[in-house]
């Protein structure tokens, strides 16, 4: 009588993990039959890529627990395996069927068990992508204690989940940071408590890129953010009014685009000094204002409600302004605060021509007003003036001079009024002011 034993595969383990890494996670897990050796090199692997595939109406509850069970399946094994602690590079989970209350449980030990693996990369997508009115209130949520082992981190992307408020109100112990190592976050379709974001980029010091997208701010509709080390901020498609950056001293670019629906009104950008490319794209936004940027920023701006822009930066700042709606621009130049820095400017004309072609690109707002240290500053010479045409020909309401030295005989008075008049010749009032206060105040 013939005796059918079972077959064995006995491969090297580095073979196993590059068949497993070539087949889709689904049908690498399913084939862990095999042999207790494929188990084990199941769970060695550094790349685990979970998908649930069809986001269509057609996933029906069968298929999602298929999915389902091979998750558990892949949580069994490692619970089993003595090697547990082995590096997992990148975990990736793409859930189209997700079951609030069914499959919480699920995702909270595949996040557990790749912590425990010291993972570097984490990609999770819990959505329930074939219901359109999906409630958000159903969402996975990400808490504090969600994130404690995550110290492994260095990329994060979540989609569809809620980020709760990680605030911990105890001012009086020593701060450990949740995610040190965490360098790149992508966040879309994402829920945020009231002022959850700011205080989980407070548990990322050394994060450098952040990227939100079509997510969705409670309350106070604000997006709030202080990092020493964010070089890189996108933000595309969110609901929040507001926009505030303070004290991003390493910030290189920002991104801001919206749809023709976006509820956004403002964007301050503060002390953000090595600012070196800004790209917006707001139906709405009213309000801009630029405090602080790198000596070689180039700033693409459409905003066809723009009402308001205040901007401090350099002379040679490229900023190319498309802002029919701009009534009001304020401009303070940090070479018109320090003499060494016109004096670098090099030619005939000094920095007259760079100080011409800057202006030129607010010709757009009725009202303009320079900030200044020195009137002197903006009396282009005579020659200059016979030689080029005037930078705002457009401005129609007033050209203003606010300088802590304004000036004070009547030939200065008058050297001033013909420099500006030739700046703004259609401006019906132009006149220069004595401030007693730092003129940045006016910010």
């Amino acid at each position: 009588m013939a005796v059918v034993m079972p077959l064995e595969f006995h491969l090297p383990d580095l073979v196993i993990q590059n068949i497993i890494r070539i087949l889709p996670a689904k049908t690498a897990v399913r084939m862990s039959f095999l042999s207790k050796q494929w188990d084990r090199a199941w769970c060695l692997c550094s790349i685990l890529d979970f998908d649930e595939g069809s986001d269509d109406e057609n996933l029906d509850h069968d298929q999602h627990r298929k999915f389902i069970n091979i998750l558990k399946k892949y949580l069994e094994l490692f619970v089993k395996d003595e090697q547990k602690k082995h590096t997992l590079d990148k975990l990736r989970v793409r859930m189209t069927g997700y079951l609030y209350k069914e499959d919480a449980k699920i995702v909270d030990k595949l996040l557990s068990c790749s912590f425990e693996r010291n993972v570097k990369e984490l990609d999770i997508t819990l959505g329930r992508l074939f219901q359109s009115d999906w409630d958000g209130s159903h969402y996975y949520i990400i808490s504090r204690m969600s994130l404690l082992d995550a110290k492994s981190l260095t990329t994060l992307s979540l989609k569809y989940v809620r980020i709760k408020n990680m605030d911990i109100h105890n001012e009086g112990s020593v701060h450990i940071s949740l995610l040190p190592s965490l360098k790149i976050m992508s966040l879309k379709t994402v829920r945020f408590e009231s002022d959850a974001l700011f205080f989980l980029i407070q548990e990322c010091p050394s994060i450098e890129y952040l990227s939100l997208t079509s997510s969705y701010f409670e309350k106070d509709d604000n997006i709030n953010l202080v990092s020493s080390s964010l070089k890189f901020l996108e933000v595309k498609h969110c609901n929040a009014q507001v926009i505030v950056v303070w004290d991003a001293p390493n910030l290189e670019s920002f991104t801001f685009i919206s749809l023709s629906f976006s509820l956004l009104e403002s964007i301050m950008l503060y002390d953000s000094y090595n600012l070196k490319n800004i790209d917006v794209h707001a139906q709405h936004l009213k309000r801009l204002h630029i405090w602080g940027c790198h000596d070689s920023l180039k700033a693409t701006i459409t905003a066809p409600n723009l009402v308001s822009f205040d901007f401090s930066g350099y002379l040679k700042s490229k900023v190319s302004l498309i802002a029919p709606s701009l009534r009001e621009t304020t401009i303070s130049l940090n070479e018109f605060w320090d003499e060494d820095l016109l004096n670098a400017f090099n030619g005939p004309w000094k920095y007259f021509p760079t100080l011409a072609d800057l202006l030129k690109e607010f010709s757009c707002s009725e009202n303009v007003t320079l900030i200044a240290c020195n009137f002197k500053v903006v009396i282009f010479p005579d020659e200059f003036r016979h030689t080029f045409s005037s930078p705002l020909p457009g401005l129609i309401k007033s050209l203003r001079l606010m300088a802590l030295n304004p000036p004070r005989t009547e030939t200065e008075y008058s050297d001033t009024i013909n420099s500006l008049c030739w700046v703004a010749p259609s401006a019906e009032t132009i006149f220069p002011q004595l401030v007693d206060v730092d003129p940045l105040d006016a910010f």
